[in-house]
């Protein structure tokens, strides 16, 4: 964004993944987070009283997000969840592409909340694939 009002500042949105790959496309530096909860168990708990194609939805999502976002931040609670995120950002807003000049303990807490690393690949392939979303009736 060009106006000085907003220099500085960041413009945190809520949206799908299809969403953020038509924002990325016009808003090239922005930084994509997928948040996603501890457990396949807390998700459906979230998933409660709405529609039961929900789940169905979110599974969708992910291969969505897999092209558009960066990181993952797994939100097993807010404010610790809030903290990951505002390290994220504030490492990023320093140090841009210069990768060599980022302090290892900076590097080495990016990579754990990569999107793309091993371990959090393979948190989401388990977690949608083992998941059933509850019978509507049962909801």
């Amino acid at each position: 964004m060009s106006n000085p009002e907003y220099q500085g500042k960041y413009l945190l949105l809520d949206m799908g993944a299809k969403g953020a790959r038509e924002f990325k496309a016009k808003y090239k530096n922005a930084i994509f987070v997928y948040v996603i909860p501890p457990t396949k168990e807390r998700l459906v708990g979230q998933m409660t009283g709405r529609h039961p194609d929900r789940f169905a939805r979110n599974k969708r999502q992910i291969a969505n997000a897999m092209e558009v976002c960066d990181w993952l931040i797994i939100n097993d609670d807010r404010d610790e969840s809030a903290q990951v995120l505002e390290r994220i950002m504030g490492i990023i807003k320093r140090y841009g592409q210069d990768l060599d000049n980022i302090p290892q303990e900076d590097l080495e807490f990016l990579y754990s909340h990569n999107f793309h690393n091993k371990q959090n690949r393979k948190f989401l392939e388990r977690f949608y694939d083992d998941v059933s979303y509850p019978d509507q009736r049962e909801i």
